[in-house]
């Protein structure tokens, strides 16, 4: 009898191991089937968002939308300067190497009371994707400068400097620099 039962036991255990065993292995291909099915749906969604996608900017409307994203921006740089926007101006070169042409704003803030004092000058340098602008750095110095040009992946800034006999109007030193970017900065 004990043999019986002993036998009983055993054979209860390897169906017990044998069910346990199907049912991971069940388990398994359910799992796998989810996310085969999921793959696919992510490829189809990505299929679809490519034809979804409007068509590429032009460089008009990246400088447009540069100069919205700027104007927002301006109250803060405005705040801290205690001034007023004196001159702005955009332009357009491929900085970032991509062969899209993004923006750069050069902006000039006076006395708030008026003047024709320079309180604080900088750069702001927006990426076009193609499909959008973004800010990737700023360019705030120390000395002032003016805005050369956009070539061959380099944006050119001269430093301005006063000779002895320069008259506040007209610095007359000008050392050509190439502005380089790390992070959110440009030097």
């Amino acid at each position: 009898m004990r043999k019986i039962c002993l036998l009983l036991t055993l054979a209860a255990l390897l169906l017990t191991v044998t069910n346990c065993n199907n049912s991971d292995h069940d388990k398994q291909k359910a799992l796998q089937l989810k996310e085969t099915e999921l793959q696919k749906r992510e490829q189809n969604l990505d299929l679809q968002q490519g034809k979804n996608q409007k068509t590429p900017i032009s460089t008009k409307d990246a400088v447009m939308l540069a100069e919205k994203q700027f104007e927002n921006y301006l109250p803060k740089i405005v705040e801290t300067n205690k001034g007023r926007i004196d001159v702005q101006q955009s332009y357009t070169g491929d900085f970032t190497g991509d062969g899209i042409e993004d923006v750069v704003i050069f902006f000039s803030l006076s006395p708030e009371d008026g003047g024709n004092t320079i309180i604080a000058q900088g750069l702001t340098l927006y990426q076009n994707t193609g499909r959008a602008v973004k800010v990737i750095a700023g360019f705030d110095p120390d000395y002032l400068f003016s805005f050369s040009r956009i070539s061959k992946g380099k944006i050119y800034v001269e430093k301005l400097e006063y000779a002895e006999t320069d008259g506040r109007c007209c610095p007359s030193i000008k050392t050509t620099h190439i502005l380089k970017i790390s992070g959110n900065k440009a030097y």
